[in-house]
């Protein structure tokens, strides 16, 4: 009951903790899968700019192929993956997230980035560590209120593991995820963030994901340059989400094989001229912060990146865009530095600075999650000279992006164009953070439709609430109080039927027949939340649900003597009220 009503918060601390590790491992395993095999053609480590061009087409186009033929063999329910199924499963399923998707992502998404597809790697991380903390949530049979939590884990110590940025895991978790902010939630997902984080470090060291100089604004002059650098990032994020629009209900209509292999050819001919756009990216993303590549090489990069993720992402292919979003933002941010050196002198703070602050600005505006961006790029660049500029635009890019252009997050916009909810409401969100068991009734007693009188009054001596009637018909509640009046009614007989009024004492009392009050019921799971308990009461049209403790989902429930209890929906409007 402690966990339905958010209170064992020492017992979620410590399964927090346990799931950042099991997170952190298998976001190390995703990562090894995804890089170790690429030294048999790579030179080095993402250095698909030093292949033949034959290679830079090929290798993208036979990848989407076998990744076609991958998700073809799955069936379609099997096929979702990425962060828009992690909030699906979450806002519509309870969290409860099926381990074959999360298999399928890791596999598929390790072969797109080593086939050189321009996605990043920290979308199928989210969906790993997401199906961590679901997966073990499941096993130990928890209430789904205690399950979101435990899946949220899995995402902040995915992310940390992913960049080793466990603040910005923590963050996006929340921001982006949970879409809310409690002290309940936090500590879980703050104790996952490090030791997910922790793990990567143990596996791949101490330094930062990317090593650049510190540096910082000179003049108050560069903020207009930063301010229509913004203004550019913006209407880019919110091209790059018009696209998904466009390009995500083609996921639902089409087999994946045309789809990816139009997601690879474009990507291969793309990658001719501009190799760059190939895999993460994440050297490319590095030389972008160091101020060494020209404005006409920048430019080039955000054209051909821009149009290879959109089409990947949108066409389905097992990716994400947080690593896109990123190179996208410094590779604007670093023009905007360049033309800032030409304007106004040496007095200037680098390109790289304006790198960082643009991959800031694009993240934000692209996630709609301006917070976790800003901390991303802090962690990543242990620069604290980008909070200044890198609020400005932050504001500036995502002010524009849902403004002017009216886009609520990249992550939103696809599950709207797959025709699902997308963010819950505030009540949805406060009810599905507290389950039945702590607030349901517990004075109820199961009883045959029949009874005899001396029956009848030893279960109010008991003095449950409520009267759970079963049998042959459909189960109903009633009042133990109703039955109490019909026992106490006043005989008003003459004396000669005495006798007659004795034979009808001895006959069974028909519980579905006297006078009161009666609910029609329906089962419900002791684990789920109050969110489900109100779905439920809807879509059944009971007055009132009896919650079993061995009852599951998608089972139904038996009304017997393992009945728990009882949700009203007084209970329900009562809590949101209180």
């Amino acid at each position: 009951m402690k966990l339905s009503a958010q209170q064992a918060l020492a017992l979620l601390v410590f399964l927090a903790l346990v799931i950042g590790v099991c997170a952190g491992l298998v976001v190390i395993s995703f990562r090894q899968l995804s890089e170790g095999p690429a030294i048999f053609y790579l030179p080095q480590l993402e250095d698909f700019e030093s292949l033949s061009a034959a290679w830079r087409f090929g290798l993208p186009v036979a990848g989407a192929l076998v990744l076609g033929l991958l998700f073809h063999w799955v069936a379609p329910s099997g096929r979702p993956t990425g962060v828009v199924h992690v909030l699906d499963r979450l806002h519509n399923h309870q969290g409860r997230m099926p381990i074959k998707n999360a298999v399928l992502q890791f596999f598929g998404g390790a072969l797109a980035l080593l086939s050189g597809q321009s996605i990043g790697r920290e979308g199928p991380s989210v969906h790993l560590g997401a199906a961590s903390g679901s997966w073990v949530a499941q096993r130990l049979r928890l209430p789904d209120n205690s399950a979101r939590t435990l899946l949220a884990c899995g995402v902040a110590a995915a992310i940390a593991a992913s960049f080793n940025t466990p603040l910005a895991g923590v963050i996006f978790a929340m921001e982006v995820v949970m879409l809310e902010y409690t002290v309940a939630g936090f500590l879980p997902v703050m104790i996952a963030a490090v030791s997910g984080s922790a793990a990567t470090r143990l596996a791949f060291g101490h330094q930062a994901a990317f090593s650049v100089p510190a540096s910082q604004l000179q003049s108050l002059a560069e903020l207009p340059i930063l301010f229509v650098a913004a203004l550019i990032i913006g209407a880019l994020a919110s091209l790059f989400i018009f696209s998904q629009r466009h390009l995500v209900p083609l996921q639902q209509k089409h087999s994946p094989i045309p789809r990816f292999l139009v997601a690879g050819t474009a990507t291969g001919i793309l990658a001719l001229w501009v190799p760059e756009i190939l895999g993460t990216g994440y050297d490319t993303l590095e030389l972008a912060m160091l101020g060494q590549l020209g404005i006409a090489a920048l430019f080039a990069i955000v054209l051909a990146k821009l149009a290879a993720t959109a089409l990947a992402t949108g066409l389905g292919i097992p990716g994400g865009v947080i690593g896109p979003s990123l190179i996208l933002g410094a590779c604007v941010g670093g023009a905007a530095g360049h033309l800032a050196n030409l304007w106004l002198g040496a007095a200037t703070a680098s390109p790289g600075l304006y790198a960082m602050v643009g991959m800031a600005a694009m993240m934000a505006a692209l996630l709609n999650a301006p917070l976790a961006a800003l901390l991303t790029i802090l962690e990543l660049t242990y620069n604290p000279n980008v909070l200044f500029p890198g609020m400005m635009t932050i504001v500036v890019a995502c002010l524009v992006s849902r403004q002017l252009f009216g886009s609520e997050g990249i992550y939103q916009e696809s599950l709207k164009a797959l025709g699902k909810s997308g963010t819950p409401s505030w009540r949805a969100q406060m009810l599905s953070r507290v389950g039945v068991a702590s607030v349901m009734e517990r004075a109820v007693a199961t009883t045959p439709r029949l009874l005899e009188r001396a029956q009848a009054e030893r279960l109010i001596e008991q003095q449950p609430a409520w009267l759970l009637i079963g049998g042959d018909e459909a189960p109903q509640a009633l009042r133990t109080a109703d039955l109490a009046n019909f026992l106490q009614r006043p005989v008003k007989e003459p004396e000669h039927e005495r006798e007659e009024d004795r034979q009808k004492e001895a006959e069974k009392i028909d519980l579905l027949r006297l006078p009161g009050e009666r609910l029609q019921l329906a089962p419900l799971s002791w684990r789920a939340t109050l969110l489900e308990a109100q779905q439920q009461l809807e879509s059944q049209g009971a007055g009132a649900l009896y919650i079993g403790r061995d009852y599951d989902h998608g089972s139904t429930g038996v009304l017997d003597t393992d009945v728990a209890g009882i949700i009203l929906p007084q209970h329900i409007e009562h809590y949101y009220r209180q």
